[in-house]
């Protein structure tokens, strides 16, 4: 019952608040803001479920679920790859808003009218300033400069609230200081337990690790500010390490966290959206099994270990398998928990699944045993499984790539076996691999270090060391398709060029497949690259090879322009037509 009176009140609040838009815009006139409503807490709960959807993004209810992020280089190619987005300054852009920072900023103000005790007043107080810090994260992490607004602007004709309210950006290192000291006070002060499925100290932990990765990594690899990183850095090391100190363990079995009807009491998940049949339901396990996929890239795939912990390239360098028998034989498990051991190309009749455009077919968030069963909850878009929004795992994989990161700027021992083995090598103890070792500054299985083959090819200039090439392979593996992370990893680190053909060539192609196996329309439908080794001249003739979807036009590589988005048309006229200067980026100032 609990679970219906939340997502009833969840409802209830995106209802009301479906029509707010940017208060630079137009005034907030709704019943909310008056200050007979902010006097229990059940009315500051009330208050602050019209965010959660935005705060955990779940399944979706559409075709085309954001979650599984179909555009990083984990998915193949498009056959004509466009410009880097956005390749001109927009006219308009719905990310530009600071609707949610108000509604931050009124918790703040509105919390201690409560007639509530001194712990729950500073409990909302932390949430409001955890939102703000949240919301403006987003907001640094596209736009890089943002005005940063620590009230509610009142509207009036008074030049010092039309100052403020069309003030000009803040430089990103203020906005920046302003968010840690932000999730430092709700940290403090948000409750370590506030009920299911509400926002507590943990919840607040897990984005903050996730947040001050991305910032600090973003500092230190695209702005070159490592004084800016390591504090960031610092914070997500705190708030990690918070969530590693509380009730959680890696769930015994990595593929119940992503097809359970019910995810309460599993002890991986810290934050999780619930379905229910008849109120809310989803599309992605539809989407794993009788939804054409774009389908995974052979860049993706090949990045899964051997079983035996070590690169597939590690010790063969025209490496290949001519079946997928062969390709999933003695891999990483958590290929086969995330991919069908056997391919579905794009075209001709593939009952009981549906076509992959690269061949390998998503089934991570899929039951296979459940398909052919006549239930009404596999129905294309009547899907009720829950939606892991924050689990340990991230946690953990952030806590070993913060730890790297942070040793390498301040030279301090924070890095170490014993780093791996409460992180990387418990997720590995999950799918029984081997643990990764750390010997002399490089990664080992089993005390024999190695490089993999594939970290040079893709870093001629080597910039990311054979550690913590591992490191980030783990990420990839174990948040495979997952909530639009990768995309946010590759700008971070500052490798957009992932997601250009010419650099990164196994972004184009897919699986190897011998036509001959599938039927007679897959040979008419799907364009074959031939495998590059000893054998080449073998498949001259085209009748096997690796699917390939680029086929036309490729992106250029990268400019700086690229990490950091432009401010659009309408902005920069809104304020003009006020009176005010509202900066380009600085990137994008040259653009027309």
């Amino acid at each position: 019952m609990k679970t219906y009176k939340y997502l009833s009140l969840l409802l209830l609040g995106s209802i009301l608040f479906a029509s707010c838009d940017d208060y630079l815009d137009r005034p907030p006139v709704d019943k909310f803001t008056d200050e007979e409503y902010w006097q229990t807490e059940t009315q500051a709960r009330t208050f602050l479920y019209s965010v959660y959807s935005t705060l955990f993004a779940a399944y979706g209810t559409s075709r085309n679920p954001t979650w599984m992020e179909e555009v990083g280089d984990d998915a193949i190619s498009s056959p004509i790859q466009s410009a880097y987005s956005p390749d001109i300054i927009p006219s308009t852009d719905g990310s530009w808003t600071f609707t949610n920072v108000r509604k931050a900023n009124y918790v703040i103000e509105s919390a201690s009218r409560l007639n509530e005790s001194e712990e729950t007043i500073n409990h909302w107080l932390g949430i409001g300033h955890f939102l703000r810090g949240y919301f403006y994260s987003s907001l640094t992490f596209q736009y890089g400069d943002v005005p940063w607004f620590d009230r509610v602007p009142q509207y009036s004709d008074d030049k010092a609230e039309l100052d403020y309210l069309y003030k000009d950006r803040d430089p990103r290192n203020l906005v920046t200081d302003n968010i840690i000291e932000d999730f430092q006070f709700a940290l403090a002060n948000v409750r370590l337990n506030d009920g299911a499925l509400q926002i507590n100290r943990y919840v607040v932990a897990a984005l903050v690790s996730r947040l001050m990765l991305r910032e600090g990594t973003f500092q230190k690899y695209v702005s070159g500010n490592n004084e800016v990183a390591q504090k960031c850095l610092a914070l997500a090391k705190t708030a990690s390490e918070l969530v590693l100190s509380g009730p959680y363990s890696p769930a015994s079995d990595y593929k119940s966290l992503f097809v359970s009807a019910d995810l309460a009491g599993n002890p991986e998940i810290i934050m999780y959206r619930k379905y229910i049949d008849g109120i809310l339901t989803h599309f992605m396990m539809n989407h794993n099994f009788d939804i054409e996929q774009n389908g995974a890239s052979k860049s993706l795939t090949e990045s899964f270990l051997r079983k035996d912990g070590f690169p597939i390239y590690y010790d063969n360098e025209y490496w290949f398998a001519p079946t997928a028998a062969a390709f999933f034989a003695d891999r990483d498990p958590r290929l086969s928990y995330n991919f069908r051991p056997q391919y579905y190309p794009f075209g001709g009749n593939n009952a009981p699944f549906s076509y992959s455009r690269s061949g390998y077919s998503l089934r991570k968030y899929m039951d296979d045993s459940r398909v052919g069963e006549k239930s009404s909850d596999l129905t294309v878009g009547y899907n009720v499984t829950d939606a892991p929004c924050l689990r340990l795992g991230e946690v953990l994989v952030n806590y070993a790539e913060i730890c790297y990161e942070l040793e390498t700027i301040t030279g301090a021992d924070v890095f170490n076996q014993a780093t791996l083995d409460m992180t990387i090598n418990k997720l590995r103890d999950r799918v029984g691999m081997p643990h990764l070792e750390e010997i002399g500054g490089k990664p080992a299985v089993g005390g024999q270090t190695y490089d993999d083959p594939q970290r040079t090819k893709w870093e001629p200039n080597n910039d990311v060391s054979s550690m913590l090439w591992e490191i980030r392979r783990e990420r990839r593996v174990e948040l495979c398709y997952e909530n639009g992370l990768r995309s946010a990893d590759l700008k971070r680190w500052h490798k957009l060029d992932y997601l250009c053909n010419v650099h990164n060539p196994d972004y184009r192609y897919g699986a190897y497949v011998v036509l001959t196996d599938f039927p007679a329309a897959v040979k008419e439908s799907v364009s074959l690259a031939a495998f590059i080794g000893p054998d080449e001249a073998a498949n001259a003739a085209l009748t096997e090879g690796y699917i390939l979807r680029n086929t036309d036009v490729a992106r250029s590589l990268p400019t700086a322009k690229n990490y950091v988005k432009p401010i659009p048309v309408d902005q920069i006229a809104l304020y003009r037509t006020h009176g005010y200067t509202l900066s380009q980026t600085k990137e994008w100032q040259t653009e027309n």
